[in-house]
């Protein structure tokens, strides 16, 4: 029995991590070649995620209460809140909507006051797994509204994961762990592994840079992008490094991205720059995907190389 229990929660996570491979993959592409990803995209997953969801929920709600169905509920809200005030609902679609947001509150309000704190130890604590899926969502939309810049598109892509992977995927023995008996929420670490990746960007347009001789002073742009041929680029989804400012051609630390490149890249040729130095607007989604494949086979590596040797400096 217990063999058959584990084959079936293997073979979840390996649906799980085919839906996430699929939506991801696709996302990128779009993302990378035309900077939009259909929300359907985002939608559909987190719809799969979510039935996927509740099977498992259903298995084992009883080691817990009817907190946990009020929990997903609003978590659930959440998630498709984040799409809503894109499209146009009828009056009676909306009356609906407005509904399910004041049950969500209600069900937040019962699960806070409903949920058993010794409850959280219970299977390796994966109340805490439930738990940071909409912890996980409300830092999403902190981070869009007041945080650094990130796209629409990223926080729904992660917000979309926090569904379809919410416990932990390995495909390994050896997977890497924050801690000896379990790590972090899996959508976490996802998100945390993605960092690191995104990390590694800047060195990997250094090396890029010095194999083709792109050494310039004042130097720190050979971390933040490339030199490109002018009309290539104002074709190219990227911004200029270099400004026209009086008669002098500056480099400049931090693009404005809602500048107006069109005149950027028009001063530019007139003072006959025909390569300029250019930032590229790489997609977030794209070290995300990569750190979904990653993190599935080598677990925490954002905690294993840099949470835990500052901690062992302090300890």
């Amino acid at each position: 029995m217990q063999s058959l229990q584990y084959g079936s929660m293997a073979n979840i996570d390996i649906l799980r991590f085919l839906i996430g491979f699929v939506m991801l993959s696709y996302g990128s592409w779009s993302d990378l070649k035309t900077r939009r990803v259909p929300n359907l995209v985002w939608i559909y997953g987190g719809i799969l995620g979510s039935v996927l969801l509740i099977y498992e929920l259903s298995t084992i709600w009883e080691d817990y209460g009817l907190y946990l169905w009020a929990l997903l509920f609003a978590t659930f809200t959440l998630f498709f809140n984040s799409f809503v005030d894109e499209y146009i609902l009828d009056k009676n679609q909306a009356m609906l909507w407005k509904s399910s947001q004041y049950l969500a509150i209600l069900c937040s309000i019962y699960f806070f006051f409903n949920f058993d704190s010794d409850d959280i130890s219970k299977n390796n604590y994966q109340l805490l797994d439930f738990i940071s899926i909409p912890f996980l969502m409300i830092l999403m939309y902190i981070w869009f509204y007041f945080g650094p810049t990130i796209g629409g598109a990223d926080v729904k892509a992660i917000m979309a994961i926090s569904l379809i992977t919410p416990f932990s995927i390995t495909f390994t023995d050896d997977s890497l762990t924050a801690f000896d008996d379990r790590g972090f929420p899996y959508p976490f670490v996802i998100f945390m592994n993605s960092l690191l990746i995104y990390l590694f960007i800047p060195i990997c347009l250094a090396i890029f840079n010095i194999i083709k001789g792109n050494i310039e002073s004042p130097f720190f742009q050979i971390f933040f992008g490339t030199k490109m041929e002018l009309n290539r680029a104002k074709e190219s989804f990227v911004w200029p490094m270099q400004q026209v400012v009086g008669k002098r051609v500056v480099m400049v630390a931090f693009v404005k991205h809602k500048s107006d490149s069109d005149k950027d890249w028009n001063r530019l040729e007139d003072e006959g720059i025909d390569y300029p130095w250019v930032t590229l607007k790489i997609p977030y989604i794209i070290p995300l995907a990569l750190s979904f494949v990653i993190t599935a086979f080598f677990g925490d590596i954002f905690s294993s190389n840099i949470v835990q040797p500052l901690n062992s400096l302090f300890s």
